[in-house]
């Protein structure tokens, strides 16, 4: 097996208007899925959930297995408090990545579609920069 080297970086902020914004940067993949989960689940209590998480994956350069997982998980414990999880700025291997495996309307909230050359939705223009990241 052979390691990356691309650094997974994770920025969260909780904003003024009770989103927690997260920027994810390089690969998440089996070595760096439970910092996600972790730092994620961490703004999950229930009394002080924040209304929505939105996190920008803009730079994330690779999703393995772990990495689905992880975002599987993360939605399974934010619907879990009554928190809608938000996959902002895809980029088109997470969209491959996500038609693939049968999860992209479910962690998407859209119906499943390709264009007719069999391009895959992107989430480039999804939601706004993330304030004071």
């Amino acid at each position: 097996m052979t390691t990356s080297d691309t650094t997974f970086e994770l920025t969260a902020a909780r904003a003024a208007d009770g989103v927690l914004y997260a920027e994810l940067a390089g690969d998440l993949a089996w070595d760096s899925a439970d910092e996600l989960l972790d730092a994620v689940r961490a703004h999950l209590d229930p009394a002080s959930a924040p209304s929505d998480i939105r996190l920008d994956c803009a730079r994330m350069t690779l999703c393995d297995s772990m990495g689905l997982s992880a975002l599987l998980a993360l939605h399974r414990h934010a619907e879990a408090v009554g928190v809608r999880l938000q996959l902002d700025h895809r980029p088109p291997f997470l969209d491959r990545l996500l038609l693939l495996t049968g999860t992209y309307e479910h962690l998407t909230g859209r119906p499943e579609t390709a264009g007719p050359d069999g391009d895959t939705p992107s989430g480039a223009a999804d939601g706004p920069r993330f304030p004071g990241l």
